[in-house]
C-alpha cells in the first residue's frame, strides 16, 4: 500500500476516535444537567434519614363494672288511732277549737324516720255544720286530727273499719273530703264503684306497694247503709259468728292488683276478735270473754289471714282487736317450688286512744324493709319494732287528760338519767311492765332492762303449711 494511502486510513481513524471522545463528552454534560442529584449525590453521598424506633404503648385496662346500687324502702305500720270524747276534751283550746298535735310531739320521730308511715283512722272526719264531734259509739272528729296526723309523719291512712259509717254516707264524703284537703293519703272507703274496684298502688323509692283495705264489719249499719254499701269493703257475711268469708271479695281485690304488678301487695284489714287477751285480767270483762282459741271466730279469723296470703297476698298487716298480737314471717311455696317470703301481723292493736284497760294503751311502731339490687327483684329483707305506750297524765298540761303516745325505750333511758319529772311513779312501773309485755309478745321473750334498745328485731318464722297453726306461741304474757 502507497504511504499516501496508509496517512489517509490514519487520519480517517484520528478523527473517528476524536469524534466518539466529543460525542461521549457531550452526551455525559447532557446527563449531569438532567441528574443533578446523582451529581450531587456524587460530590457529597449523604446518609439516609434514621427509622425511628417504634413506641408500643399498653392496652388501657377495661374500665370495672359499675358497682350495683342498692334502692331502700322503710314502710311504718301503727294500728287503731281513735278519737274518744276524752281525747276531744283533751285536745280542747278554744270552744269548738281543737289541737291533737300535743299526742304525737314524741313519737313523730319514728314515725318521719320511715319513708312511708300509714295507720288506721278509726273514727269520721266531720263539718262542724254538718255533725256535732263525737266520741264512742259514733265517732266524728274535727278536721284537726288529721292536720296532726300530717305533722307527726303519717303519709296515709286507711278508713275501711267498724266505724266508717258512724256519720252515715255524709261521714265517708267528709271524710275524704277532709283528708284530701289536708294532704293525707287514704284507702279503704270510697266515693263511686270505680274507686271502690280500683287498687290503690303507692310508690316509694322506687317500690311499687298495693294497698288493700278491708274490714269485718261496720257495726250492724248495713241495714241503714244498703244503697251505699260499695263504699266499703266487708269481709265477712255475717256480723255475730263472722263464720262465712267474702272468699270472692278477697280473691278479687287481690287479683285487680297484681294485674298491675306491684313489687308487693299489703292488706290492710280490720277484723279479729276485739280484746282478744285481755280476759282474765282484773277489770277487763268483755262479755264475749267466754271464748277460747277453739272458738269458730278465731279459726275464720286465721283462716281469713291464710287465704290472703295464699291467693298472693305478701303481707297482712290487721287491726281491731285492740290489743297487740305476735308478728311473724310466713314462708309461702308455689306450685313452681319456689319460695315467697311473707310477712303477718296478726293485730297491732292501739296507736293512741283513751282506752285504759291494760294492755289496751300498749303497742308498738312497725317497720319492715325492703330492698332492690339495680333493676333486680325487689325482696323483704327484715322487720322490726318500737314499744309505745299511751300516757294519761303529764302535769306540765295543768290538769287536764294527757293521751300523748310515748316512745317506751327512750322513755325509760331518760328516766334512768335522772329526767322523770313529767312522769308519775307509777308511770314508771307501768313503762316497764309495757317494755316486758311488748318485747315478749313480739319478740317471743322479754329483753332484760340491760339489753333495752329504741329497736327490736322480728325474726320469727314458719311455713305456709304450718300456718295458721293454733295455738299461738302458748300463753300471751299478760296471762
Amino acid at each position: 500500500m502507497s504511504r499516501k494511502k496508509i496517512a489517509i486510513s490514519i487520519s480517517a481513524i484520528v478523527v473517528s476516535i476524536t469524534l466518539i471522545t466529543v460525542g461521549i463528552f457531550l452526551l455525559f454534560e447532557a446527563d449531569s444537567e438532567a441528574h443533578p442529584v446523582l451529581a450531587a449525590v456524587q460530590e457529597e453521598p449523604q446518609l439516609p434519614e434514621p427509622v425511628p424506633e417504634p413506641v408500643y404503648e399498653p392496652e388501657p385496662e377495661p374500665e370495672p363494672p359499675p358497682e350495683p346500687v342498692l334502692h331502700t324502702a322503710r314502710l311504718a305500720f301503727v294500728g287503731d288511732i281513735m278519737c274518744h270524747i276524752e281525747q276531744l276534751n283533751a285536745a280542747r283550746i278554744a270552744p269548738g277549737e281543737y289541737d291533737f298535735h300535743y299526742a304525737f310531739r314524741y313519737i313523730a320521730p319514728y314515725l318521719r324516720s320511715a319513708d312511708f308511715t300509714i295507720g288506721n283512722l278509726e273514727t269520721t272526719l266531720v263539718h262542724p255544720h254538718e255533725f256535732r264531734y263525737a266520741g264512742w259509739p259514733l265517732f266524728r272528729s274535727p278536721r284537726t286530727l288529721a292536720e296532726a296526723l300530717l305533722y307527726a309523719g303519717f303519709d296515709y291512712v286507711t278508713t275501711g273499719n267498724n266505724h266508717s259509717f258512724d256519720a252515715f254516707a255524709a261521714g265517708v264524703r267528709s271524710t275524704i273530703e277532709i283528708l284530701d284537703d289536708v294532704g293525707l293519703g287514704h284507702t279503704g272507703t270510697f266515693l263511686t264503684y270505680e274507686c271502690r274496684y280500683t287498687p290503690t298502688i303507692v310508690e316509694v323509692n322506687g317500690f311499687t306497694f298495693a294497698l288493700i283495705s278491708m274490714t269485718m264489719h261496720v257495726n250492724s249499719l248495713e241495714s241503714h247503709m244498703y244503697n251505699h254499701m260499695y263504699m266499703v269493703k266487708i269481709v265477712y257475711h255475717d256480723l255475730v259468728e263472722q263464720a262465712t268469708i267474702d272468699y270472692d271479695l278477697i280473691r278479687d281485690s287481690i287479683a285487680r292488683a297484681r294485674a298491675l304488678e306491684p313489687d308487693f301487695i299489703i292488706m290492710l284489714p280490720h277484723i279479729g276478735i276485739e280484746y282478744y287477751g285481755t280476759m282474765r285480767r282484773r277489770g277487763a270483762g268483755h262479755r264475749w270473754d267466754f271464748f277460747d282459741q277453739r272458738d269458730s271466730r278465731w279459726v275464720n279469723w286465721m283462716r281469713t289471714f291464710h287465704f290472703m296470703l295464699e291467693e298472693g297476698a305478701d303481707i297482712v298487716m290487721n287491726h281491731h282487736p285492740h290489743t297487740l298480737l305476735p308478728a311473724e314471717f310466713v314462708y309461702i311455696t308455689d306450685e313452681n317450688g319456689d319460695v315467697r317470703r311473707g310477712f303477718i301481723a296478726h293485730s297491732m292493736a292501739n296507736f293512741v286512744s283513751a282506752q285504759r284497760t291494760q294492755p289496751r294503751e300498749a303497742s308498738a311502731v312497725f317497720y319492715l324493709d325492703f330492698e332492690r339490687l339495680d333493676d333486680g327483684p325487689a325482696q323483704l329483707v327484715g322487720a322490726s319494732y318500737t314499744p309505745i305506750w299511751v300516757r294519761q297524765h303529764d302535769p306540765t298540761r295543768q290538769g287536764r287528760q294527757d293521751f300523748t303516745v310515748i316512745p317506751v325505750t327512750e322513755a325509760l333511758r331518760r328516766i334512768d338519767a335522772g329526767y322523770a319529772e313529767s312522769f308519775r311513779s307509777q308511770d314508771i312501773d307501768r313503762l316497764r311492765v309495757v317494755h316486758n309485755d311488748v318485747t315478749h309478745m313480739l319478740s317471743g321473750e322479754p329483753v332484760a332492762p340491760e339489753y333495752m334498745d329504741y329497736e327490736y328485731p322480728i325474726t320469727r318464722s314458719r311455713m305456709f303449711e304450718e300456718f295458721p297453726g293454733l295455738p299461738l306461741w302458748g300463753t300471751l304474757p299478760w296471762y
